[in-house]
């Protein structure tokens, strides 16, 4: 089976929670830079988290982008704008806490330091708590590209393209229609943007004849 996803020339993984993770992983996946993303929980105690039975954790989304297109402190900005860190407390206890897992010890300096230009800026504490490359759990497959299986003949249109429901939930396309389906973007966007994925010819009329066929 082909890769469809865009080729990234320094691939970095950023992982946070912001609330309930359908919207943040429809939101982020708009982005040019983004190679694709997944739901899940991370940031607690217990093994093996589920919806159900999610522990001290919280619903997280880890996106992994080309940082050559896109930086992480580009990232962070957006993650701090979207949502309100400042409160100090949140709805069903750790479930939708702001948080933050840094990955290496460059992302913990390049969040320090937005955080603290942050709270200067506006004379808040940020209350998100930041966490130092813990374990991420992915959510079951119904809880990946949550918006985008609304659409049934859109589906029927992209799942014949991928082997499983993994390789479909980690393509680039799905994070791409499903920031679309949500109003993140425009589908001519994402067409113009094909030619810069470095996708083999075959590759790329594929996907330029599954948009150009797809309904909703």
């Amino acid at each position: 089976m082909q890769n469809l996803n865009r080729r990234a020339k320094q691939l970095e993984f950023a992982t946070f929670g912001m609330g309930c993770f359908w919207g943040p992983e429809s939101q982020f996946g708009q982005y040019s830079s983004v190679i694709h993303t997944r739901t899940g929980f991370a940031g607690g105690t217990s093994s093996e988290p589920t919806y159900r039975n999610m522990g001290d954790h919280t619903e997280t989304v880890q996106i992994a982008f080309d940082s050559t297109l896109l930086s992480y402190e580009d990232i962070l900005r957006i993650f701090w704008d979207s949502h309100d860190a400042f409160k100090d407390r949140y709805f069903k206890e750790r479930q939708y806490i702001s948080l933050l897992i840094v990955h290496s010890t460059k992302q913990l300096r390049i969040a320090e330091k937005v955080k603290n230009e942050l709270e200067n800026k506006y004379g808040k504490t940020i209350q998100t708590e930041i966490q130092f490359d813990v374990p991420f759990y992915p959510a079951e497959e119904r809880h990946q590209k949550y918006f985008l299986k609304r659409f049934e003949k859109a589906m029927t249109s992209l799942l014949p393209l991928f082997n499983d429901h993994t390789s479909f939930a980690h393509s680039t396309i799905a994070a791409r229609l499903n920031g679309f389906v949500k109003e993140h973007g425009r589908l001519d966007a994402i067409k113009n943007e094909l030619s810069e994925w470095q996708l083999t010819q075959k590759e790329e009329a594929l996907l330029r004849e599954m948009l150009a066929t797809i309904r909703w």
